[in-house]
């Protein structure tokens, strides 16, 4: 019964991704690769040049759709967009952060056991054997024609919707890429692996191993505490799909300005799949000054951040308008929303009531929680928010004001849209 269960997941793991399980977690350069190769979307973190939703200066996470070719990341993406108006505002260093927790069953169970929350001890998006990788360089404008081909086929196969994207006029759809000069990645326990680019391109994408172990194709609510939230709003209605998004995930990518040098250049925006839970509209996050973010938020010169979510990794199902294969369907289609907050971080006081109410809904949301070392000096922590950033639809970013999103109800006025 166990192994036909397991040959189940694994069933889907290739529907999935293309591939067998990942590489053993002793070869880094093979993992990078293998999920560059078979993860389909991530968060692209630039330095944003914009103050509508976001401050100037401040690290800016944006769910973003991929492919790579021979290790390469290239993006279909639109002037219009925000994250290119920060690139083409002359902030041209990138950083695009993937999880292991984006390979998904139909049903939105994550395929890895070790993403899984509820399985096993540890199972969870933030548990480090469910892979996070980190890539940065600088953003190019891919203008040789063959490679522009080449690109164009990768993503058209990856996504096909991308195929019905203008590529001209208004829109002005472009192929665009990140030459790599840093690779950061935590695929096991004991920190992270910081690879080479000469290491990474040489690698071999399709190397698998058995370590890897997959889960069943159990609904996620099965393994939770309580179930999430029914399904999304109307993406009419900004101010209550940002705060079901906000209830409904369980991970999203924290995104700081680097004070470190290895796997990244300092005062790049880092962005690091992290989870979450929430108490009344303000996310709350489990850290340790062990961890990259960490150090940037409390040892670096910016304690400010901003958390990228999207509707992609809804632990239910997979929605119908991010379900790569439907007609507009894909993790950068608008109607699958994308979520930006963005703040100050501060650590919450130890044994305060706020301590124990952020502890209690994180503990509930991520169980695995409870087991973490005692000597790695775990804490809670949470994002005062000041910006709202949100495309839950066509026709541009929704800007909600943070009152209003507190308050919980839409209304006349309590947003613009910024195109």
């Amino acid at each position: 019964m166990l192994a036909a269960a397991a040959t189940a997941a694994l069933t889907s793991l290739v529907a999935v991704s293309g591939a067998a399980a990942p590489p053993p977690t002793d070869d880094k350069a093979a993992t990078a690769r293998w999920m560059a190769a078979h993860i389909e979307w991530g968060s692209l973190s630039t330095t944003s040049s914009r103050s509508q939703g976001i401050e100037v200066g401040d690290p800016f996470g944006n769910p973003y759709s991929f492919a790579d070719v021979d290790g390469v990341p290239y993006f279909y993406a639109s002037g219009l967009d925000a994250s290119i108006i920060d690139i083409n505002a002359g902030a041209d260093r990138v950083t695009l952060a993937l999880s292991e927790a984006a390979l998904q069953a139909n049903n939105g169970t994550e395929v890895l056991s070790a993403c899984e929350i509820g399985a096993g001890t540890f199972g969870d998006p933030e548990n480090p054997p469910c892979a996070r990788l980190v890539l940065s360089g600088k953003w190019e404008k891919v203008e040789d024609t063959k490679e522009v081909a080449d690109a164009k086929a990768a993503l058209f196969k990856r996504h096909p919707s991308f195929k019905l994207l203008p590529s001209g006029g208004f829109h002005n759809f472009f192929v665009g890429k990140i030459v790599l000069d840093g690779v950061w990645l935590i695929d096991f326990y004991g920190g992270p692996a910081i690879i080479s680019p000469k290491d990474y391109f040489a690698a071999n994408a399709s190397a698998s191993s058995k370590q890897h172990p997959t889960t069943t194709a159990t609904s996620s609510s099965s393994l939770l505490a309580t179930a999430p939230p029914a399904g999304p709003p109307s993406p009419k209605l900004p101010i209550a799909t940002a705060r079901w998004m906000v209830d409904a995930m369980n991970y999203g990518f924290l995104v700081t300005k680097s004070s470190r040098s290895d796997g990244s250049h300092i005062g790049d925006a880092f962005g690091n799949p992290y989870a979450f839970a929430n108490v009344k509209g303000v996310p709350y996050f489990y850290g340790t000054d062990l961890d990259a973010s960490m150090i940037d938020l409390f040892q670096g010169k910016s304690s400010r951040a901003s958390f990228a979510l999207s509707e992609a990794s809804y632990p239910e199902a997979i929605l119908n308008a991010c379900k790569i294969g439907t007609l507009m369907g894909d993790p950068e289609n608008p109607p699958c929303a994308r979520l930006v907050l963005s703040g100050e971080m501060s650590k919450v006081k130890v044994n305060s009531t706020e301590d124990e109410t952020a502890k209690a809904a994180l503990f509930k949301k991520h169980p695995s929680f409870k087991n973490l070392p005692a000597g790695h000096g775990f804490y809670a922590l949470k994002m005062e928010i000041d910006g709202i950033w949100l495309i839950s639809h066509y026709g541009g970013a929704a800007i909600i004001k943070p009152d209003d999103y507190f308050k919980g109800v839409d209304a006349e006025n309590d947003f613009k849209i910024v195109v």
